[in-house]
């Protein structure tokens, strides 16, 4: 219910790269021998077009054009450094550790030939043999998109300055929940945009951003509710192609959805519109694999002025067996070299990735040419080693000075990423669980340490508080929350998490009037409004908590908790038939839902509506229900009791009741103890429970 994923309360990391080409073959390990007589038209140009044009060529990011021989001609001294030195194209994993897809290299072989051909003096050929140039393909790659969203308006990026860090909504016409197998960004105008971070935002706090400031979009990066969907790397780097989701891996978007761009912008010498597009492509498929994005690095970096080798390392052990679809290192200006590997259990090494020259300016989102597994067990490592010495040339401070972790590009990070899926589907949620708690661990020493520097910057006071709420520091997240309101008392979203950070604590007047200002600030505040609801029910005011649900239900169709405390709160207002329809459209979005399961299982089994009750179909949701809780839920264990009984099943309703008598008096609940007895009772006596019809 929190408002703040605290999963994605760091930053997301950057995309950089820029590029060239996309087809590619393995390097040799050594030179072959000098081909004679190499020509542009015949040698040359399928070289050219294939790793230099995608960027070089009118319209993309390259500073010039490289199509024709002139072309090249004019920039030959240019193109044999570059080249030479393995600066161009861009593409920095070294061979050998780590096979990706689309490697943007030159074979040992086109490198040879390139720097002969030059060499030779640059003959043109016979104009018989130049090939057909390539046809590239201009719009949408993937085809025509399903939905296609843009900026409202265009902002124009300032001619001169340092580089604009702006983040734009686009808000997503969709009336439903929908698949996403592939997002298509289109800059629009790419000699501004070096790289988006693509981000979905269901609160509308990145909205409430962007109309506060004059021109489109605001200032600075995504808030933490706009967050990648479900471990999934979104984002865009000039002549990186758009991938569709692996097989099994669409992802679901909600409606009233934002799409949030965090764009990093570059002046180029004059002023230069920018209107950013995105085509989503959708799939009826739902996704049957979920991945998770794993993050090791160091959020305390602090690297003293002078200092020539700076380490960061960490590791993290999968506590199951995953797959392993893609990696994204991250750093700024002062990291030179990364390494990253998985040693297996039993003690057999593989490379993830290396970089021995990393540049900020290129980088990538990597994906692995052929997915692969590695066992629970696995240790994953990392190790970036920093020069913040004058001697690094791109060290962008003269003399260099103390550099310390942060989001801003003076700041320095160092961040690995790796994309996986559990092998198992049930271990999902051991591995989310596992990972966050390493995870919370480090963000809250970072936001603390950040929080020292801006006692007065609200948002501080918020990613801290929430990380606390996380850790069940309560009392801590309520005191942040409060200080948070007091800078910034006209924030919804941080009344909400106050709100439910109130309502943990049992102060649930308190908390009923946090959400209320939730939502005068935002009427439309869905989760706002089916929190408040479950707080009213709490206090005994049924009546206005349905308001609330019903209001949070109109609002957000999708929001399946909130349909199923509905649901609930009817039942026991008597109106079954009402909740019958709001738990169907709960298990119509989630067919496992527990709390719908048996709601439903205890109106078919119980109901003295004879219209209404289904012995069957009771037994059969209140067993599925029993199985996705493995029996450790008392409402479940008390509709499956229910059920048996009402098909006549005495014995296993008996056996039922009796499995929930001992887990409420492990829990210390006496009142269910008390309840279930009664039923007890009542089945041994070969009877059902039945519900009075209202």
């Amino acid at each position: 219910m929190l408002a703040q994923d605290r999963g994605q309360l760091r930053t997301v990391p950057f995309l950089l790269a820029c590029a060239a080409a996309l087809v590619t073959a393995s390097p040799s390990s050594s030179f072959a021998a000098p081909q004679p007589g190499l020509t542009f038209t015949k040698h040359i140009a399928p070289i050219i077009w294939t790793r230099c044009a995608p960027c070089h060529r009118p319209g993309e990011i390259g500073p010039f054009s490289l199509i024709t021989y002139a072309d090249v001609k004019q920039r030959a001294t240019l193109i044999a450094t570059a080249t030479s030195r393995r600066l161009m194209p861009p593409w920095k994993p070294v061979p050998g550790k780590g096979d990706f897809q689309d490697a943007r290299r030159l074979t040992d072989r086109e490198l040879q030939d390139l720097q002969q051909w030059i060499a030779d003096g640059l003959p043109e050929g016979d104009a018989a043999d130049l090939p057909p140039a390539p046809i590239w393909t201009e719009g949408w790659q993937l085809g025509t998109p399903d939905l296609i969203v843009r900026m409202p308006e265009p902002y124009t990026v300032r001619a001169t300055g340092p580089d604009d860090f702006r983040t734009f909504v686009l808000p997503i016409p969709t009336s439903r929940p929908r698949f996403v197998r592939a997002l298509e960004f289109h800059p629009g105008n790419a000699r501004v945009v070096h790289h988006a971070n693509l981000g979905i935002d269901r609160t509308r706090s990145s909205r409430q951003l962007d109309l506060k400031d004059p021109e489109p979009g605001y200032v600075g990066g995504m808030v933490p509710d706009a967050r990648y969907p479900e471990g999934q790397m979104l984002g865009w780097t000039p002549g990186q192609a758009p991938h569709p989701s692996p097989p099994g891996m669409a992802w679901r978007l909600e409606p009233g959805s934002d799409l949030v761009a965090q764009l990093h912008l570059q002046p180029t010498g004059r002023p230069e519109p920018l209107q950013v597009s995105v085509g989503i492509f959708f799939t009826d498929e739902p996704p049957t694999r979920t991945p998770v994005g794993l993050r090791l690095g160091s959020e305390t970096i602090d690297i003293p002025a002078g200092q020539r080798e700076y380490v960061v390392s960490d590791s993290y052990v999968v506590p199951v067996d995953v797959e392993v679809v893609s990696v994204q290192p991250h750093a700024h200006n002062l990291a030179r070299r990364m390494e990253a590997t998985a040693t297996r259990p039993d003690g057999t090494m593989r490379w993830l990735i290396a970089i021995d020259d990393w540049d900020f300016r290129w980088q990538d989102v990597y994906r692995y040419t052929m997915p692969f597994v590695l066992p629970k067990g696995t240790r994953l490592s990392m190790r970036y080693t920093y020069d913040n010495s004058s001697d690094n040339v791109r060290n962008p401070r003269r003399p260099p000075g103390r550099v310390v972790w942060g989001q801003n590009t003076t700041d320095e990070m160092g961040d690995l990423w790796v994309q996986v899926v559990p092998r198992a589907a049930d271990t999902l949620p051991l591995l989310t669980q596992d990972f966050r708690r390493k995870a919370r661990a480090e963000d809250l020493a970072a936001y603390t340490k950040l929080l020292d520097g801006e006692l007065n910057n609200p948002l501080r006071h918020d990613a801290v508080a929430g990380l606390y709420l996380d850790d069940g520091q309560f009392d801590l997240a309520v005191t942040h929350f409060r200080r948070s309101l007091e800078l910034n008392p006209v924030s919804p979203s941080t009344h909400y998490n106050l709100g439910y950070a109130l309502s943990v604590r049992g102060k649930q007047e308190d908390a009923a009037a946090e959400f209320r200002e939730a939502l005068r600030l935002d009427p439309d505040y869905a989760q706002a409004h089916n929190n408040l609801g479950a707080v009213l029910q709490l206090l005994g005011k049924a009546d206005e908590a349905l308001d609330h649900y019903r209001r949070a239900v109109a609002l957000r169709p999708d929001n399946i908790e909130a349909r199923a405390n509905l649901a609930q709160l009817l039942a026991a207002q008597g109106l079954a038939s009402e909740a019958v329809a709001q738990f169907q459209e709960v298990l119509a979005l989630r067919t496992d839902h527990p709390q719908a399961l048996a709601g439903l299982a205890w109106i078919r089994a119980t109901s003295g509506d004879e219209r209404l009750r289904n012995s069957a179909e009771a037994v059969r949701l209140a067993e599925r229900a029993a199985a996705v809780t493995g029996r450790r839920d008392l409402s479940v264990l008390d509709a499956l009791a229910a059920a048996y009984a009402s098909a006549g099943k005495y014995d296993d309703a008996v056996v039922a009741v009796r499995a929930g008598i001992d887990l409420a008096v492990a829990a210390g609940q006496p009142a269910v103890v008390v309840q279930f007895r009664q039923r007890l009772e009542l089945y041994q006596q070969r009877q059902p429970y039945r519900v009075p019809p209202r």
